[in-house]
């Protein structure tokens, strides 16, 4: 197929702020923003910018929390054909030091109701000689002067997205211009997305995938929909706002799929055309599971690619006889996209044999900031001498069918994705090992028995140190999904005959113990309830549970936080406010809660 002529994707955004000027372009719970409202908000930023000496190819972090502010940043960085690297206000504070000093930015973007975060962050980071450009500042800047366009070209870089890296420091993927032009295009043309739709915006900030939650609705008119912020952790709410809110899009990862699909409540979802799923395996029971509810009025879109090669390159419609496999295809490539499967010899597999699956596309990205020697590892040569100029090397392993359609079946290495985000396990063990009280570690990846996948961290101490302590250490240093849910310490771990560390000896699992004295077990029908399904959750809790103890410091995560939340609803028949148990997560607390609940309801139906 040839490919169409480049058009840069703020291009395409300008187009349809032409065509569409007072439809709304962002929609969240502090407001609405329109198509012409976004483009002078874009422009004033691009302004302030450019005035501040911010020219083509230079690096801008952003850190905004509302996403009125972080869209148009977005927006105004790539006019003056700038490099934006979005970053997540939520993140912990040593994650964002670490993207500051990476980038080495002359200039920072950030928004409003963030406090002291962008000056303490910058402080931390050492960025004395960074310009800050806050949003709210920049007001009418483009009045009194008009953006200097720039003439962009496909190869011009045009943002940095971190990764997880093998040493624990995240590695910056940097995008290339012409590559998210190819598949905004493709996506929306493939969906058929026109200016009715409406597009929710459920991801971090700081990961590729945004991008197509802001670019598909922003290249044609519609509209990005932005839940509030709890809402994430609530399947129920979620469900509720993506039907009131007459969502018709949906990129999501299966685990979050997995919640809305069984989420309490009667929805419909009668807007919504599509989900779209990427960044972990899809389950044929998930699909199955939506199917039997929701009917295939739906299309569930299974897309496979890593951020290397641009957001997706092999997409797949999911249908009722997929759910009968054993795994759900990842299909075939899209356009301009060759897959190839490679055996252990370097040859291409036969049809059904499994290799390493590699992809051949002009639509990658420029490869890892700052790092070309990790750069010309993952860019490799055509392996069939072919016409592609270079092939990424994914590290996942996979099997084409006779007929072309790729099904993927793990990784070769020590990669894994724990709620759609990409974890080295040895960036993980490279910091484990930096707390004074570990000697060595071994992080393995593991499923509950519903399917969400999580991490075991086996561990020779030096001293005795408490699993809590660990977890605060490494969120501080680590993103929440690299966090480990499980850890075991243990004298010695084991290895092979050659000395290496045997992780196929290591278990996903904490040991079984029995109940120490200083346990305080459940004492009330409610607390015995809760503690049943709190154990059953949390896939690192062995021996009896306390309910005193802390959700998070006992493995949970924010992930969990919704299964639990979910599965609470579906015991008692009430909801549990995310922020009452975000500030006080113990079995106790939420026994209070739910009776608490249950006797208002018993008077409301009193009518007292």
């Amino acid at each position: 197929m040839a490919s169409e002529a480049f058009q840069p994707i703020q291009a395409l955004v300008a187009k349809a702020i032409r065509r569409f000027p007072d439809h709304i372009a962002v929609e969240c719970a502090d407001g609405k923003l329109t198509y012409a409202e976004l483009d002078r908000r874009a422009d004033d930023i691009a302004v302030a910018l450019q005035e501040a000496g911010a020219a083509p190819g230079a690096l801008v972090p952003v850190l905004a929390e509302d996403r009125r502010e972080l869209v148009a940043a977005v927006l105004g960085v790539l006019r003056i054909g700038g490099v934006v690297v979005p970053l997540d206000a939520t993140a912990q504070q040593r994650r964002l030091e670490q993207a500051l000093n990476d980038t080495d930015a002359s200039w920072v973007v950030t928004g409003s109701d963030l406090g002291g975060l962008p000056a303490k962050v910058l402080a931390a980071a050492g960025a004395t000689e960074t310009t800050r450009i806050d949003i709210a500042d920049t007001a009418g800047t483009s009045a009194r002067r008009a953006v200097v366009t720039h003439e962009p070209s496909p190869d011009d870089p045009c943002y940095v997205f971190f990764t997880s890296g093998s040493t624990g420091r995240p590695k910056g993927i940097v995008g290339r211009l012409g590559s998210v032009d190819h598949f905004i295009r493709w996506e929306t043309g493939l969906l058929g997305v026109d200016p009715g739709w409406r597009v929710s915006q459920l991801i971090s900030p700081a990961f590729d995938a945004v991008l197509r939650d802001i670019f598909v609705p922003l290249t044609t008119g519609a509209t990005l929909c932005v839940p509030p912020p709890d809402t994430l952790l609530d399947p129920a709410e979620l469900s509720r706002w993506l039907e009131a809110s007459d969502i018709s899009l949906v990129h999501t990862v299966p685990s979050l799929f997995r919640r809305l699909a069984t989420a309490p409540g009667e929805h419909g979802f009668t807007a919504l055309e599509c989900v779209a799923l990427s960044g972990e395996k899809l389950a044929p029971r998930d699909a199955a599971g939506w199917f039997d509810r929701f009917g295939e009025r739906t299309k569930l879109l299974n897309l496979y690619g890593p951020s290397e090669t641009t957001m997706t390159k092999t997409f797949h419609f999911v249908t009722r006889a997929d759910t009968e496999r054993e795994s759900i295809p990842i299909g075939r490539p899209m356009p301009e996209t060759e897959v190839l499967v490679l055996t252990d010899r370097g040859q291409l597999a036969a049809a059904g044999e499994v290799g390493e699956i590699y992809l051949c596309t002009p639509h990658r990205s420029l490869g890892y900031h700052r790092q070309p020697d990790a750069t010309a590892k993952a860019f490799v040569p055509d392996p069939r001498g072919g016409s592609a100029e270079l092939a990424y090397r994914t590290g996942d392993f996979g099997r084409l069918s006779a007929d072309g359609v790729l099904e993927y079946l793990g990784r070769k290495d020590h990669q894994v994705k724990i709620g759609g985000v990409r974890v080295e396990l040895g960036g993980v063990e490279s910091v484990l090992r930096k707390h004074p009280a570990v000697a060595e570690a071994a992080v393995v990846a593991g499923e509950s028995a519903d399917g969400t996948p999580f991490l075991c961290a086996h561990i020779e101490q030096t001293t005795n140190v408490d699993s809590a302590l660990l977890r605060a250490f490494l969120r501080e240093r680590l993103p929440e999904a690299a966090v480990p849910a499980v850890f075991v310490p243990t004298a010695e771990l084991p290895r092979t005959i050659s000395g290496k560390i045997d992780r196929r000896a290591l278990p996903a699992t904490a040991p079984a113990q029995t109940a120490s004295a200083d346990v305080l077990a459940p004492r009330t029908p409610a607390e015995q309830a809760i503690a049943r399904i709190w154990a059953s959750v949390l896939p690192g809790l062995a021996g009896a549970v306390d309910i005193r103890q802390d959700f998070f410091d006992a493995g949970g995560s924010s992930l969990l936080v919704i299964e639990l939340l979910s599965r609470l609803s579906a015991e008692f028949g009430v909801s549990v406010p995310l922020h009452e148990f975000l500030s006080a997560p113990t079995v106790s607390a939420v026994a209070g809660l739910i009776e608490g609940s249950l006797i208002s309801d018993d008077i409301d139906d009193l009518g007292l």
